[in-house]
């Protein structure tokens, strides 16, 4: 063999080595991206349930931050023993914005939701659920909840009565600098079913901030335990403020009507699933106090 075909051959081995490595690389930055934001699989129900009275079940995905792709099929439930379904699975999608030291992180959730009714008085077992998430199958912890006779539930040690309806405010920050952005979150918090929300009064002046609503289309319902009671929990508004000036900056106070939607749990669910008139509607006008911030330069 000539030089010249040695040094040819030891030319193109060396270009497949190279090669070889770019595509471990590859595989392994991919690998890398993968693993350091790592789905979930969740779910959530009250801990406390009477018999015969609606709640609602949630298989949650959630990622750290949203994927280039997101493959989600294939959810499997066991059968429900001692509860009815009355509606569900739902399916919902929600990207929430938080604050992390100083940065703007996005936590994307994908959930599926069930209306159910407890049959049984006595410790019932939600069993493990499964559903495959961009390839790769995901498994829920089991879920233990305690089923009461009507009107037996646990007191709470707090002698004080707890709202059916309310919604909280919260910001990210107080005390931010001119231009950073601020979070603020409005959560409703409700023991009932919420079909939906009216009459929303705030006062945020656009001379003190600039507004950026985040889209919260497909939010989810979340379980809830707080004050020694359990509440579905929704985000139904979620703004990046901008402080424009230093100084003392007002989120006003917040005014909402809420409507309740009460079902007869006697009725057929597929009834009730197209409307045909067996629930009620209740309405409930909520408020929270707003909240000052403090900017500076």
């Amino acid at each position: 063999m000539d030089k010249l075909s040695v040094h040819a051959k030891k030319t193109f081995l060396s270009q497949r080595l190279i090669a070889w490595v770019c595509c471990l690389c590859a595989i392994g930055t991919a690998a890398k991206a993968y693993a350091n934001n790592d789905p979930t699989f969740t779910v959530s129900a009250p801990e406390n349930i009477e018999i015969n009275k609606q709640f609602r079940l949630t298989f949650i995905v959630s990622f750290p931050e949203k994927p280039a792709t997101v493959e989600i099929q294939n959810l499997a439930v066991p059968e429900l023993k001692g509860f009815k379904v009355l509606l569900g699975p739902t399916k919902s999608s929600a990207t929430n914005v938080e604050k992390v030291d100083g940065e703007i992180n996005r936590k994307y959730q994908e959930s599926y939701t069930y209306v159910l009714q407890a049959l049984q008085v006595g410790r019932c077992s939600i069993p493990s659920a499964s559903i495959v998430v961009n390839g790769h199958q995901l498994h829920s912890q089991q879920l233990a909840v305690n089923v009461v006779p009507d009107g037996k539930l646990p007191p709470s040690s707090d002698p004080q009565p707890k709202p059916d309806v309310f919604m909280t405010m919260n910001v990210s920050e107080r005390s931010p600098r001119i231009n950073e952005p601020v979070v603020l979150e409005c959560k409703l918090y409700t023991t009932s079913l919420a079909d939906s929300l009216a009459n929303m009064e705030q006062l945020i002046s656009s001379d003190d901030f600039k507004i950026e609503p985040i889209d919260l289309r497909g939010s989810a319902w979340q379980i809830e335990h707080r004050n020694g009671k359990n509440y579905q929990v929704a985000v139904f508004r979620k703004l990046l403020l901008y402080p424009l000036r230093a100084g003392e900056l007002r989120i006003g106070d917040l005014y909402m009507d809420v409507y309740i939607r009460r079902y007869n749990l006697s009725s057929d669910p597929f009834e009730a699933f197209f409307e045909d008139g067996n629930h009620q509607f209740v309405k409930q006008r909520v408020n929270c106090q707003g909240i000052t911030l403090h900017a500076h330069e």
